[in-house]
């Protein structure tokens, strides 16, 4: 009769070790993000595995900031334009507003392929830094998109600027911005920024446009500004 293994126990004990090893390692992972980032990774973990629910959509945050009253949107606007410096001699992303509103475009070509509507890889962690800015103000945010005059392969210049706002939305929203703040709009190229005919104007006319306003009585498609 075959006698039993005295070290049987190593087996269960080796695959505890094993177990408890890699725990540590993803406590330490985890360690090494920070907020934004693990914000960040639970709300895309939470799109992959769970679906779409009421139970799952945060709400709008509590203001902490005295956007009521004294300078409003302005403390803002300054912070908005130090992450607009992370690409630095460059018009593709313009920060405006006063202390009611504010208004920050982003050129197309920054965020998007030619004739595409998902976000380039290289271009997120600019829309998680804007999201870090924005998800801490409960106001209404409205999400534009325009396109050029030229035709676009595949789908209409209405379908292309919408799909392209529709798309910010979204990593917004994944970056920690309540969806129910927030509207997507398609604009085409009926409000161009230049009204001519060139490779340089159509450039600028393509683009998204993030507008947040402080006043909630007001739709969320409403524009602050002729000019934009």
């Amino acid at each position: 009769m075959k006698r039993p293994d005295p070290h049987r126990w190593l087996v269960s004990y080796a695959d505890f070790m094993t177990l408890l090893c890699v725990f540590f390692i993803m406590l330490y992972a985890i360690e090494l993000l920070d907020d934004e980032e693990g914000a960040a990774a639970r709300s895309r973990l939470q799109t992959l595995f769970t679906a779409l629910d009421d139970a799952f959509v945060p709400d709008p945050p509590v203001p902490v900031l005295p956007v009521a009253e004294g300078s409003g949107l302005l403390p803002l606007i300054t912070d908005l334009r130090q992450v607009a410096q992370i690409i630095p001699e460059t018009d593709d992303i313009t920060v405006d507003g006063s202390a009611d509103w504010i208004s920050v475009s982003l050129n197309a070509d920054l965020l998007f392929a030619s004739g595409e509507t998902e976000i380039r890889d290289e271009a997120l962690p600019l829309l998680q830094r804007i999201a870090a800015e924005l998800r801490q103000y409960p106001f209404p945010l409205n999400v534009q998109g325009h396109a050029d005059d030229a035709p676009s392969r595949g789908r209409t210049n209405w379908e292309l600027s919408s799909l392209r706002a529709a798309s910010v939305v979204q990593n917004l929203a994944l970056y920690g911005v309540a969806p129910q703040r927030m509207a997507a709009v398609g604009l085409s190229y009926y409000h161009p920024l230049v009204a001519a005919e060139t490779a340089e104007a159509r450039r600028k006319n393509r683009r998204v446009v993030i507008y947040m306003t402080q006043n909630t009585d007001e739709s969320l498609w409403t524009r602050p500004s002729a000019e934009n």
